[in-house]
């Protein structure tokens, strides 16, 4: 603290009025201290605020961009499902139109025929061995009976041969 000389009637008033002065100029000082701290509080505020203000922003037109991919991804995903779709349309009658329905008569029908059929050529493979057979054996005259007596035969046979036209083979 600062100390004053004594003179008539109190302190010298020059001392007083400088250390005033000094307590003033002090005082703006701080003042001036105290509003710079508060400009720069304030400040800082604002920039706070407008940071939170623009992450809010940017953040939200991410929020817009996001939901509008995935509004693109959705539409995407519905475009190909009815892509799908329509293959599967497309294939279905593809399969409705070309698949076969096979009957049980049908079946039967068929192996029927397999069973004609391996029946002829268990026929013409016996009558192929039987030729080599008599070619073999038989001399020149011999043969020739044998081919007349061949041809008889199989004129005679329930079994029909290649030649033979019969309706139920035209579908092959």
């Amino acid at each position: 603290m600062e100390q004053f000389t004594y003179v008539k009637r109190g302190y010298d008033p020059e001392e007083v009025d400088r250390y005033i002065s000094t307590l003033e100029q002090v005082i703006k000082s701080y003042k001036d201290k105290d509003n710079a701290i508060k400009n720069a509080i304030i400040s800082a505020q604002v920039a706070a605020d407008n940071m939170i203000k623009n992450a809010k922003a940017q953040a939200d037109e991410y929020k817009i961009q996001i939901t509008q991919e995935l509004e693109k991804a959705k539409d995407e995903v519905a475009r190909q499902r009815m892509r799908i779709q329509a293959f599967q349309d497309v294939y279905s009658g593809l399969v409705r139109k070309y698949l076969v329905e096979i009957h049980e008569n049908d079946m039967t029908d068929l192996f029927g025929r397999l069973d004609d059929i391996e029946k002829m050529i268990t026929h013409l493979m016996d009558e192929n061995e039987d030729s080599r057979s008599d070619f073999r054996s038989n001399s020149e005259d011999s043969r020739s009976d044998s081919r007349s007596e061949f041809r008889s035969t199989s004129e005679h046979t329930s079994h029909p041969s290649r030649y033979d036209r019969d309706d139920r083979h035209d579908d092959f």
